[in-house]
């Protein structure tokens, strides 16, 4: 009798949340003192401060309009996303008119959607609707973070009652009693001290180390297919071979990259993430080591600007190994529409990591002027 073994079905991966942002992006080429480009920072802002380190926290990578790397129309991907994304955040500051044109797309959906302004902001009254208000402070900020983390999280459990349109729409029953909208106060008695901070900063630093050996094993894996597939396209590349030879080697290049790359691209937007929310512990510590006598910041004190020059330093290394990456990945996706996927990927992990080295900069300038 032979026995014959049955492989076990390998469970299924549960699918990545995705999360699109309703914000006024601004112009970020515009002229210094445009309206356009204060929108662009402004809103910047609020996205690095409260959006990402809050997605970071429950593993969400969130898209922006100016993130989306598809070639195409714009506003079709922008409807795409409104509409067919599990999570929608909408930052309402400033009444944008595409904002709230946007918005009320969502809302026809009955799909979660969190609301967020700036105190005294908002376009028009947002009293029926719970909004995470704010003011445009460091501890503001992160209080707003806050709400947004638990905000998120009961998106994710399910606890989510469609709005109005939504139920009209659809024919459900009325909802329950609205709550009235959450105002993040710079005074918040639940504001981390001087010494939560510190201890933020060594929790931060060990999950940057972890997210950070994540992206150096995604980029390797991605180095190790490109060599694997060398043969296939040094067949390909021969003379007198014909142009469509190198179709098979794209298609193979495309399937092994496509999973470390989607990885890639995951990691770094939760590095950025962790980064960002890293960044008040970071800048609180510096304050105090600053106000110290030279002669006191022997010992710990120099061992946080050592290992805040390390990071910087690191990080710098991993953009460049990220960019060259990329390049190469530039030029074969216009040899290929094989390529495309993972392409976008990578762009959009470059630019991920991109958009925190001026903050990792000046952690590195403020280390090194305080050793």
């Amino acid at each position: 009798m032979s026995i014959v073994a049955v492989a076990e079905p390998k469970p299924e991966e549960a699918p990545m949340t995705t999360c699109f942002v309703i914000a006024p992006i601004g112009d970020e080429h515009a002229p210094d003192g445009s309206p356009e480009l204060l929108a662009y920072e402004e809103n910047l802002e609020i996205y690095e401060k409260v959006i990402l380190p809050a997605c970071a926290r429950h593993g969400i990578v969130p898209v922006r309009a100016d993130g989306i790397a598809d070639t195409g129309e714009i506003t079709e991907q922008v409807c795409r996303h409104v509409l067919q994304d599990d999570i929608v955040i909408a930052d309402l500051t400033g009444g944008n008119a595409n904002v709230t044109y946007e918005l009320g797309i969502r809302h026809l959906t009955g799909k979660p959607i969190i609301h967020i302004g700036e105190h005294g902001q908002l376009p028009f009254d947002l009293s029926l609707i719970r909004t995470i208000m704010f003011k445009r402070s460091r501890s503001g900020l992160v209080s707003a973070r806050r709400d947004l983390e638990t905000a998120l999280k009961g998106a994710l459990d399910n606890r989510f009652e469609p709005l109005t349109p939504a139920r009209i729409l659809f024919g459900l029953p009325a909802a329950s009693p609205p709550a009235a909208a959450v105002e993040a106060e710079p005074d918040d008695l639940e504001a981390p001290g001087l010494f939560d901070q510190f201890a933020r900063v060594e929790a931060q630093t060990e999950a940057i180390g972890e997210t950070t050996e994540a992206i150096a094993g995604f980029m390797t894996v991605i180095s190790e297919s490109a060599v694997q597939i060398g043969p296939v396209m040094e067949r390909a590349a021969q003379p007198g071979a014909p142009m469509s030879a190198w179709l098979p080697a794209m298609h193979e290049l495309s399937k092994a990259m496509a999973e470390p790359a989607s990885g890639l691209r995951e990691a770094c937007t939760r590095f950025a993430g962790q980064m960002v929310e890293m960044d008040a512990a970071v800048q609180t510590a510096f304050d105090v080591i600053e106000a110290m006598p030279p002669e006191q910041r022997a010992g710990s004190p120099t061992g946080f600007l050592e290992q805040m020059i390390s990071t910087a330093e690191s990080t710098h290394e991993v953009v460049g190994v990220l960019e060259e990456i990329e390049v190469g990945m530039r030029w074969m996706v216009k040899m290929s529409r094989e390529l495309r996927v993972p392409g976008r990927d990578l762009t959009a992990a470059v630019k991920q990591v991109s958009g925190v080295m001026a903050r990792i900069a000046d952690w590195e300038r403020r280390a090194r002027a305080l050793i």
